[in-house]
């Protein structure tokens, strides 16, 4: 019963709208017995996915209510906004229930129930034994319903009239075969710095070393000020006892506010008041996991450091400091989830009694945490948590996160996909969480799992909380008004870009890259539609223009495939990109390799009609698929009879094929023959038509295997067939672009080329000298045709000039520090020209 899957049916509100459906079946845990007869309080119903659910809403719509839900149900308590766990009380209803009554003879508690699937034999007689199912049921699922807190009634699905209570007795037993409820903390990051003894304390369980060095550096700081005023002000400390206690001179009160200023700091050593003391402790808890949990720091290393700092030992404080950076960033591994910088590094450093925490990107720069944003501060946490996390007794546990994008960025977002996904499916062989998170953030979506969106939204008046269904049909339309924003039809050009001509190529290569995901296809495929944008051109006349805003208008290029049909207006796209010379480098957009044509792929292994003269995307849809898809179009937007769908004939399709027509143009002449009404066919919801089509066939398949209809079978592998060689096509062509686009850029293999030169002569050069550097500079860039690197030619033969360093070659140079500044700004042409051209448009 590792999985919490299906309902997670939350408190009974008044449901409004599902009462006033007729056919809603009522659950035996949805009935209230009273004097007055049985009410009926329908629950709301939340399916959650097996691994990971994304529950998204606008403000108010009940996503947060829905996690304490969750911790509700298994346990009957939940974790408050301070992360302390709360009993489940009558406050816990929503304000619009029927049930959120005042008055003491009819005041309830809120009710949950639960499905829970994957029950082993094990675990089905650990239930048995603890509640009054007989012993000769067998069930894999049973739904729990928890009433009053702590009575916990169980249905079984074959029998839901039928009461099994959980025996009061065994209840504690009973709530340890549950999966168990964890929270990241959302609202800690880690520190700038900590005091050494914070973290020894932790490890010795007991403080250790002088108040002092628990002193945060505002603290010393007030230290250090007031020991210069006591010094100043000796003689007031150390005079003669006053005759006349009773005397109120102001150099006594002036020695006792030093003496109470001195105390208070020391008193309140790192500043732990109580309304953040809570916070700052999981602040130093973080450091210490980071160090001792997931660098695997010995804590006596620690403790050893501690002792050299406070002894000011500074040669073996470093050396163990040159330890730890080394175990760091052998253990951390933080780039593989911060994808935006492959170099990065966290650096510990010692400075009085602190650790401190900076980082060095991939310029090679150190920072503090104070100049990076907060978001990297907070990914950084939840990496931490995550990372060093390990469950109680191997059991398994949901995780529950409540709007985890609130201090991120919008690429950082993207990399906490990732750490979702490795809690649900660890890679080290531990038993995976289930993952529930709640967001309101488009960029928390993931594209490749639809089936794991959750769209809530609020009704009117006594509706409450709704879900709203098939939130992923039609690209995510429902997600418009949750979001407010199109997530999955964006435009926007991110850094690796498939272009294609519309839309419907758009549903079509998403929509099949879905599913081969889920079929278990290799990464080469299928597409991550989370680190790939397939962007649509609006068009085939538009693909060369969408392509020029991504290849042409910055230094920083995106890597860019096309994807265009075979026909004349593809071909002519395909002449634009490759032949046409674009902007001021009077060079094409794309090399040849990176545009790639729908008829291409008959040399892979697709197999078109012999007769077929220009294939298009729909061209790879197997005919037996577009079929399906046309009877289903048919009866399902056009309104077409039982009797006219009949009329649509596999046959009438292929003789068209076999006379070269494509395969959407032959459905709709068939489709639209087959009705007096001539429906026509639109292409884009022909196309979502057949991504449904696919998706019921691959369930189908997953649950009958070769049992199914041989005929749907074999369609269903050709079309897997056809998009995979599509998908290897594009991914070796995305890789090379990728590669192409990451490459040192011109700017940067200049820096580097400077930093070693000025460094082996650092107050002069010769003519001579200074000439062999600039030709190797423009060696290295010369058949690099970025802005970038045309600035920088264009800078170095100017610098030849003003030098005039032809001339008389064995001279020294005499405006040296001149020349140093033009050299050195060599690798900011290149970037400033590119940002000037992208604001003139």
């Amino acid at each position: 019963m590792d999985r919490h899957r299906q309902y997670l049916v939350s408190d009974d509100k008044s449901n409004k709208s599902k009462k006033a459906k007729k056919e809603i079946q009522k659950e035996p845990w949805e009935i209230i017995k009273t004097d007055e007869g049985d009410l009926w309080f329908p629950f709301i119903k939340v399916p959650i996915e097996p691994q990971i659910t994304a529950v998204v809403g606008a403000n108010e719509s009940g996503k947060s209510h829905l996690l304490t839900a969750i911790e509700n149900a298994i346990s009957g308590k939940y974790t408050g906004p301070d992360y302390k766990e709360r009993t489940l009380s009558s406050r816990d209803f929503c304000r619009y229930s029927d049930r959120f009554l005042i008055t003491a003879d009819k005041s309830r508690i809120p009710d949950f129930v639960t499905e829970w699937s994957d029950v082993s034999p094990d675990e089905c007689q650990q239930i048995q034994q603890f509640s009054e199912i007989p012993k000769t049921k067998e069930f894999d699922r049973f739904f729990l319903f928890r009433k009053n807190v702590n009575e916990l009634i169980i249905y079984l699905p074959d029998t839901q009239d039928t009461q099994y209570p959980v025996k009061p007795s065994l209840l504690d037993k009973f709530q340890k075969i549950l999966p168990g409820t964890r929270r990241l903390k959302n609202d800690i990051a880690l520190p700038d710095s900590v005091p050494i003894q914070k973290i020894v304390e932790i490890i010795t369980g007991k403080p250790k070393g002088t108040r002092y060095e628990y002193l945060s550096d505002g603290q010393r700081y007030k230290i250090r000020s007031l020991l210069d005023q006591f010094i100043e002000n000796s003689g007031l400390l150390i005079k003669p006892p006053r005759t006349n206690i009773s005397s109120s001179d102001s150099e006594d009160k002036k020695a006792e506010q030093l003496i109470k200023g001195l105390l208070k700091e020391l008193e309140d050593p790192y500043e732990l008041q109580e309304d953040n003391r809570k916070n700052q402790e999981d602040s130093v808890d973080l450091a210490y996991k980071m160090i001792c949990t997931i660098a695997k720091i010995s804590p006596e290393v620690i403790v050893e450091l501690a002792d050299a700092m406070a002894e000011n030992d500074i040669g073996y404080t470093q050396a163990l400091i040159d330890k730890i950076n080394r175990q760091l960033a052998a253990n951390l591994n933080f780039p593989k989830y911060w994808l935006q910088d492959s170099k990065f590094q966290i650096i510990v450093s010692a400075k009085d009694h602190n650790l401190e925490f900076s980082i060095v990107d991939r310029t090679g720069t150190r920072y503090s945490f104070e100049e990076r944003s907060s978001g990297l501060k907070y990914f950084l946490s939840y990496f931490i948590q995550h990372r060093a996390y390990s469950s109680p007794d191997k059991t398994s546990e949901i995780l529950l996160m409540d709007e985890p994008d609130t201090y991120l960025s919008n690429q950082a977002q993207q990399d906490l996909l990732k750490i979702f996904e490795e809690v649900a499916n660890p890679k080290d062989g531990t038993t995976g969480s289930q993952v529930v998170y709640v967001t309101h953030s488009p960029f928390l979506i993931d594209k490749n799992h639809s089936e794991r969106i959750r769209v809530l939204k609020k009704g009117t008046g006594y509706e409450g909380t709704q879900v709203v269904k098939s939130a992923a049909n039609n690209r995510y339309e429902p997600l418009r008004s949750s979001l407010g924003s199109f997530v999955a039809e964006t435009v926007y050009i991110g850094q690796c870009n498939i272009i294609v001509e519309g839309p419907v190529d758009q549903v079509l290569l998403a929509g099949a890259a879905t599913h081969l995901l889920k079929e278990g296809a290799s990464k080469r495929e299928t597409l991550n539609l989370n680190e790939i944008t397939i962007v649509p051109a609006g068009g085939t006349g538009n693909v060369p223009y969408m392509t020029y805003l991504a290849r042409s208008r910055d230094t920083e290029q995106a890597a860019v495939v096309v994807l265009v049909d075979s026909d004349s207006d593809g071909n002519k796209a395909r002449q634009e990109l490759t032949e046409k010379q674009y902007g001021l480098q009077h060079t094409p957009l794309l090399k040849s390799e990176y545009v790639i044509q729908v008829g291409d792929l008959r040399t892979e292994g697709v197999k078109f009609p012999e007769k077929l003269q220009d294939p298009q995307v729909e061209d790879l849809i197997p005919l037996r698929i577009s079929y399906l898809a046309a009877c289903k179009y048919g009866e399902n937007i056009c309104g077409m009879t039982k009797r006219d769908i009949q009329d649509i004939k596999e046959e009438a399709i292929q003789a068209k094929l076999n006379a070269g027509i494509t395969m959407f143009k032959a459905v709709d002449l068939c489709v639209e023959s087959a009705s007096k009404d001539k429906p026509k066919l639109q292409k884009l919801p022909f196309a979502r038509t057949v991504i449904e089509i696919v998706e019921e066939l691959r369930k189908t398949r997953s649950s009958e295997g070769n049992n199914s209809n041989n005929t749907d079978l074999e369609a269903l592998n050709e079309f897997d067939k056809n998009f995979k060689i599509l998908f290897r096509k594009l991914d070796e062509r995305i890789l090379k672009a990728e590669t192409e686009r990451t490459r040192e850029k011109a700017s940067e293999k200049v820096r580097g080329l400077e930093e070693s030169f000025f460094n082996n002569y650092p107050t002069g050069v010769n003519k001579d000298d200074a000439l062999g550097f600039l030709n190797k500079l423009e060696y290295i860039i010369t058949y690099d045709t970025s802005f970038d690197a045309e600035e920088i030619k264009k800078g170095i033969e100017g610098i030849r000039t003003n030098y005039q360093l032809e001339i008389n070659s064995t001279e020294r140079i005499d405006r040296f520090e001149n020349f140093k500044r033009d050299v050195k700004g060599l690798s900011y042409q290149g970037l400033a020209k590119s940002q000037k051209i992208a604001e003139e448009g």
